[in-house]
């Protein structure tokens, strides 16, 4: 893929796409690489070099031939689950947390929707009132709600053509 582009890096703008750049897809050219453990040691061990065992410094996981596995190994295992345990019930609390924080927000949000929605129909029902008090005065004085509509925007022209001139 690298080679449609040319000798130009500018396609690489991330340098951790260079990662892939030497790979030809050959499984027979790649190096075989160790496991981690191996390095590290595992199940009581300190690494595989001191150890001089069978399967290379390991204690084995497997049953014998009754079916039963090492005390060692039982115990490494029950110290991996607890360990697990433990990182889950972490992330767990940390859930309940922000679902809480989450519900909190809801609550809130809504509490302001509904004062909102209050407000406005306050204001709604105002606006009708001062509306119906103009309408009325409209009658008493004999005169119809377009000519004071006509009369109210010649004062805001007025007014705009004073404040901008």
């Amino acid at each position: 893929m690298a080679s449609r582009f040319g000798p130009s890096a500018l396609h690489q703008r991330d340098p951790r796409s260079a990662l892939f750049e030497n790979y030809t897809g050959d499984r027979n050219s790649r190096p075989n690489s160790q496991s981690p453990a191996r390095l590290t040691g595992g199940y009581g061990y300190n690494g595989a070099s001191g150890s001089g065992g069978v399967n290379g410094g390991f204690r084995p996981a497997t049953p014998n031939r009754k079916g039963q596995y090492s005390d060692a190994v039982l115990s490494e295992l029950e110290n991996q689950n607890e360990n697990e345990v433990e990182g889950m019930s972490a992330k767990v609390k940390q859930l309940k947390d922000l679902t809480l924080a989450i519900g909190d927000e809801i609550r809130d949000s809504s509490k302001l929707a509904e004062r909102m929605n209050d407000s406005f129909d306050n204001t709604r029902v105002r606006l009708r009132g001062t509306m119906n008090r103009m309408l009325r005065m409209a009658e008493r004085t004999g005169v119809g709600w377009r000519v004071w509509l006509g009369f109210f925007a010649a004062v805001i022209v007025l007014f705009w053509y004073v404040w901008l001139f």
